[in-house]
């Protein structure tokens, strides 16, 4: 993969992936022990416990990565490339979350409203740590 450099020593994005999937898991699971009483959200509805809320951070950081190296081959400006198909992919991450309000039964049953804008704030929470770092630290 491509490196980048950070305090004049190499990096390779995989070592940013990480860098930014654990600092997305750690905002997130903040948000999640901040909220989910407060919005009522049901113990049933597993997205909004640990394990996925960690796994799905780290799924979204290092998919950014490989948005990042791919468009970083293939633009001769990544940056702003990479800012607009971030802001998109942002956008269209809420799709998901909107269906869940008709759903009734099994692990993503029983969705309330503050549980589906914790989600969404998730993505947002994601973004905002993820793209930041990584325009900043793969330059």
């Amino acid at each position: 993969m491509t490196d980048s450099t950070i305090a004049g020593k190499p990096w390779a994005l995989w070592k940013i992936g990480i860098v930014t999937a654990i600092a997305s898991a750690i905002g997130n699971l903040v948000l999640m022990m901040l909220t989910i009483s407060s919005l009522a959200v049901p113990d049933s509805f597993a997205p909004l416990t640990p394990a996925p809320i960690v796994l799905w951070s780290f799924i979204g950081a290092f998919g950014a990565i490989g948005a990042y190296a791919l468009i970083r081959r293939r633009s001769d400006s990544p940056q702003k490339v990479f800012a607009v198909v971030s802001v998109l992919v942002l956008i269209l991450s809420f799709l998901p979350d909107v269906v869940l309000v008709n759903v009734a039964e099994g692990p993503f049953g029983g969705a309330t409203t503050g549980a589906i804008i914790v989600l969404m704030l998730m993505h947002v929470i994601s973004f905002a740590i993820v793209v930041p770092m990584l325009r900043s630290l793969a330059k």
